[in-house]
């Protein structure tokens, strides 16, 4: 049995070459069995493209009259329903210690070829100010490989942690594909920075960073996601690698790298238990410090709780420097909340987290950098509720910090959190 002809009908906005790339595998069917599976794989692609609110297919005899009689060929037939081109989106956000308001502008099927053609704007209590505009489009009518070209500008308010405000514009080439390990991102990003505005009180380390600098830069993401879900995970693991080469251009050289790890566990009587670790290293390639705005921060309600947002570290004065190499671990043990047992959104929380910020010297030896990390961790515990809302993470905590630096900034007593990310 053999597939003799398709028939598409309801697709006036979307090409037909894409269509038949899409198709074209149905035709290597030698039999009833495989034209029925290789239909339905073609059918569920097309579905996820997002250009459709529905598809259906039927197997029909051919219609052509001399082939009627043909016991060995089948059509099929098509019926789509394409989705408006045009979605606009505005609403608010929350998490990550940021609350912001957006809106979004969304053309889909741009060229007939499920392209995407967004603009948006934001405006939050960190990002001041965020405006993106991006094109993506599938590779070879496969909705796991796409590339997009994003040009982005942003005002970062940092005075919360530090006396300086931020300003970025720049643009990217991402290419992203999924594979049998997982997500991949691939990416050449130009950023021109600008660290701007420091208050009348910054330190003279804010100050130095104060101007511009210009990073041209590849990076790779590797995401391997097998939790049964992101926010509040009863089983699985979780594995996301950043790697990043600057140097191409620009005053800003170095390969900066971060690895971040989570698995989770529970019985049937709703108690989880869920260990997380995060680690990164900012190596300098160019004998110079490395620019703030490369730098890594640490501490907060969602990261380790117990210190102010951005609150470990390096600092000097109010100041937080940010750092070059961290390393944070996190244990948490989610229980049946009393009284709301039946509810799986709704859990009390009890945490262990500790974390290491440091600065390290251009060629500053690697065995100096554990050394560092190691000899002065800072270490909270705590206790408090987490309810799993279907779009952040919440989290009320009582936090004690056990062991601090002397240039932490601590936080001892309630805190609050929203994110999708979590220690």
């Amino acid at each position: 049995m053999k597939l003799h002809k398709i028939t598409i009908n309801g697709a006036t906005k979307t090409r037909e070459s894409f269509m038949h790339r899409i198709l074209a595998p149905a035709f290597q069917a030698q039999s009833l069995h495989e034209v029925i599976g290789l239909s339905r794989q073609a059918v569920r692609k097309m579905e996820r493209f997002g250009i459709f609110d529905d598809v259906k297919m039927q197997l029909d005899s051919p219609s052509d009259a001399w082939l009627r009689d043909r016991k060995d060929m089948v059509d099929l037939g098509i019926w789509v329903k394409e989705s408006s081109r045009v979605q606009i989106k505005t609403g608010t956000e929350a998490g990550n210690a940021e609350a912001s308001m957006y809106g979004a502008l969304t053309v889909k099927n741009v060229f007939g070829g499920a392209e995407t053609l967004s603009t948006s704007m934001a405006f939050g209590t960190r990002t001041s100010s965020a405006f993106q505009f991006a094109l993506a489009t599938p590779l070879l009518a496969d909705p796991d490989k796409n590339l997009s070209i994003n040009l982005f500008s942003q005002a970062r308010n940092n005075t919360q942690w530090s006396s300086y405000e931020e300003e970025l514009k720049g643009g990217s080439l991402k290419y992203t594909t999924l594979s049998p390990l997982g997500y991949h991102e691939f990416a050449y990003e130009g950023q021109w920075r600008e660290i701007c505005r420091p208050s009348e009180k910054a330190s003279l380390s804010i100050r130095e960073q104060c101007g511009h600098s210009l990073k041209s830069a590849l990076t790779h993401m590797w995401v391997h996601d097998q939790r049964d879900e992101p926010l509040m995970p009863s089983t699985g693991h979780f594995i996301r690698v950043i790697q990043e080469y600057a140097g191409l251009g620009g005053d800003v050289e170095h390969l900066r790298q971060e690895v971040e790890a989570q698995i989770a566990r529970s019985n049937d009587k709703g108690y989880i238990v869920s260990a997380s670790v995060k680690s990164g290293y900012l190596h300098s390639l160019n004998g110079k410090p490395s620019k703030i705005s490369d730098r890594f921060f640490l501490g907060g309600p969602m990261s380790v709780r117990g210190f102010k947002s951005n609150g470990l570290g390096p600092r000097e004065g109010d100041d937080s420097l940010g750092g070059d190499a961290y390393i944070a671990a996190g244990v948490s043990l989610l229980t049946p909340f009393p009284g709301l047992a039946e509810r799986d959104s709704f859990k009390a929380h009890f945490f262990a987290n500790a974390g290491s910020l440091v600065s390290v010297k251009p060629g500053q030896s690697a065995t100096k950098t554990v050394d560092d990390l190691t000899k002065t961790p800072s270490v909270s515990a705590g206790a408090g509720i987490v309810y799993r809302h279907p779009q952040v993470r919440i989290e009320l905590n009582f936090a004690l910090p056990l062991m601090a630096a002397k240039t932490d900034a601590v936080s001892r007593g309630w805190q609050l959190g929203l994110g999708i990310s979590f220690l």
